[in-house]
């Protein structure tokens, strides 16, 4: 009885301090992943205006695939969007770049995390580029034969941004 009650106050020792341990590696490496990811999301907003100065906007997250609007000034705006496709466990973030009339002019991939060889085609710079860019609102955006989620995902997110861009316009 003795043995069990001592294995059973040093598991739980080693289990206090572990957590102690973790919350305090987490404590300091927070800040640096909020600023890696923040100075990631700034590098893919120059991808869409070179030299652009960028302020975010308020307000426009007006449902729950738009995440947030940016104004480049005096050239148009950027939408980060998510939604989720095929893996339901992590969303697609994307970026997507709109001119000052509500063409998209760019979309970039923050993260995504479908299907290799069906949903990540979607993804292909290629694929991306003539589905996604020179686009509309009053355009239809194509789906991919054989990843129906992610495409629907997409869709989704593109119907959501140009709502959002149409609103700040």
């Amino acid at each position: 009885m003795k043995k069990a009650m001592l294995s059973v106050l040093l598991l739980a020792l080693v289990a206090a301090l572990a957590g102690a341990a973790i919350t305090y590696v987490n404590g300091i490496t927070e800040p640096v992943i909020e600023e890696n990811v923040a100075n990631e999301e700034r590098e893919n907003l120059l991808k869409m205006f070179p030299d652009g100065e960028f302020i975010e906007l308020d307000g426009y997250t007006m449902n729950d695939c738009i995440l947030s609007v940016y104004e480049a000034k005096d050239r148009g705006y950027v939408v980060k969007a998510a939604a989720y496709g095929y893996n339901t466990s992590t969303p697609i973030i994307v970026l997507i770049g709109f001119d000052k009339d509500g063409k998209t002019i760019g979309i970039s991939a923050l993260q995504q995390q479908e299907t290799s060889g069906y949903g990540a085609r979607c993804f292909e710079k290629i694929f991306m580029e003539d589905t996604y860019v020179n686009k509309t609102a009053d355009d239809k955006i194509d789906t991919l034969s054989g990843a129906t989620r992610t495409s629907s995902a997409m869709q989704k997110i593109m119907e959501a941004a140009f709502e959002a861009v149409s609103e700040v316009r």
